[in-house]
């Protein structure tokens, strides 16, 4: 695989409205993932599989932020910046309709917040294969199922797609969020029909990994009135695949460039075909069809791949997942990334002699005289001496003073904990000052408004 053959699109503009309690103002992408921001795990995997470059979407006011971030973490591939206003509402599929002029080919497109260890050769594989408008990844769920939270305790309830595959040919039938479901599915038959089985999946991770043909962004681009990719753009692609060509639409209405030379709101305008492509098509062994028709007559093929299950798969768009990779990621780190990157960045000061599995970002400064224990520790964090810190995580530019204990915490960006502080199962905001001898315990501290302040001495 090559860049020419396929461009890669990494969207990194998310607010991260689902973890206010760490994220402050920082930018979701540069969110603490043992050593390294959240954005250089999908960009390393990228790398891995042999892209020179990527597109990588960001907020306008971010961008330098990100920028010098990244400069420090060890990465070559090359990053070329799009950057979408800051006061734009823009979802997913915004984003993408934005950047319409600088995809010139096949491309990924790739969340910020995935980290994982997986192969994309399968699902490439069967996009060419297949000749796909669409393929996608999809990992087991469950992998925060057994971390505890710190805080207040707080029933987690994952958000779950209902997804429907066809698993003798791996096609996509349906993809949909749980939440827009009521006590009862309702299939349509046409799913079933000549179809052969059909299995209905409920606690498969959607991935944010997908390969598009580049005629699908062509069609986005035309419509306006769909702002998010997952929730509304993709649904909607995949019912397209049972819409039938006209005698009118079978004409050859693709250039010699394979440019469609008469588009329309019919997205099957934007499916290059010839009568070259229709005969390949016809005579093709990869024909995933049970009948004599080649796919069912279907222009639109969408699938879905399953990562092996030995296979990790992240997405960190929660305080729970955040908090679940970093717990574990010691334990996992030759797997996900290999020898070649240090858990303890060359940058960071560890002065401590007694320390087991802890992480260590770039610019950390951890003192003599502490106790240091399956901890990370963010870039640019300060523990001063005589401090215990266990099974807990320290983000990017806190400092924790003298005589401290804490226990199973994490402790926002820029947070303050002064001297004496005794913190347990404790979920300490950004920017927040634990008070010189307080005495915490399960609870969430933080300066936001919808959260009330407490300290119990």
């Amino acid at each position: 695989m090559t860049s020419t053959e396929f461009q890669a699109v990494v969207l990194a503009a998310g607010r991260g409205s689902r973890l206010p309690e760490v994220l402050g103002d920082a930018p979701k992408c540069l969110l603490p993932i043992g050593p390294h921001p959240l954005l250089w795990y999908p960009l390393t995997m990228l790398q891995r599989h042999n892209f020179s470059e990527a597109i990588v979407v960001v907020l306008e006011h971010q961008k330098v932020e990100i920028q010098q971030a990244l400069e420090r973490t060890p990465i070559k591939i090359k990053v070329d910046y799009a950057t979408i206003p800051y006061d734009s509402d823009f979802g997913t599929a915004d984003s993408l309709r934005y950047i319409y002029d600088r995809i010139k080919s096949d491309f990924l497109v790739v969340s910020c917040d995935i980290v994982s260890n997986v192969s994309l050769y399968p699902l490439i594989n069967k996009f060419r294969e297949h000749d796909a408008a669409l393929a996608l990844l999809l990992f087991k769920s469950g992998f925060e199922s057994d971390v505890v939270l710190p805080g207040p305790k707080n029933k987690h309830k994952p958000e779950r797609d209902i997804i429907g595959i066809h698993p003798d040919t791996q096609r996509l039938a349906f993809l949909l969020a749980a939440s827009d479901c009521e006590d009862t599915l309702n299939i349509q038959r046409h799913l079933l029909k000549d179809r052969g089985q059909l299995n209905v999946y409920g606690r498969l991770l959607d991935a944010h990994i997908y390969v598009l043909k580049k005629w699908v962004i062509n069609y986005l681009h035309t419509k306006e009135n769909i702002s998010t990719f997952k929730g509304e753009f993709l649904p909607h692609l995949i019912k397209k695949q049972h819409v039938k060509r006209s005698a009118k639409l079978q004409q050859d209405t693709t250039s010699e460039l394979g440019v469609n030379t008469k588009p329309g709101d019919n997205i099957l305008h934007y499916v290059p075909t010839t009568a070259l492509n229709q005969k390949i098509t016809q005579t093709s062994l990869f024909n995933d069809s049970l009948s004599h028709v080649p796919y069912h007559g279907d222009a639109v093929r969408c699938y879905a791949i399953q990562a092996p299950r030995e296979a990790i798969g992240v997405r960190v768009n929660s305080t729970l997942s955040f908090c679940a990779l970093n717990r574990k990621l010691a334990s996992i780190w030759n797997d996900l990334c290999g020898e070649s990157y240090p858990l303890i960045a060359l940058g960071a000061t560890v002065k401590s002699t007694q320390t087991k599995e802890i992480i260590v970002a770039d610019n950390a400064k951890l003192s003599e005289k502490t106790s240091l224990n399956y901890s990370v520790f963010g870039p640019n964090c300060v523990v001063n001496p005589k401090n215990i810190v266990s099974n807990s995580i320290l983000m990017s530019n806190s400092i924790v003073e003298e005589g401290c204990n804490i226990d199973n915490c994490i402790v926002g960006h820029k947070a303050h904990v002064k001297s004496g502080s005794v913190l347990k199962n404790c979920l300490i905001g950004p920017n927040y000052v634990v008070e010189e001898d307080s005495k915490n315990q399960s609870v969430h501290l933080s300066n936001a408004d919808e959260y009330m302040e407490i300290d119990i001495q």
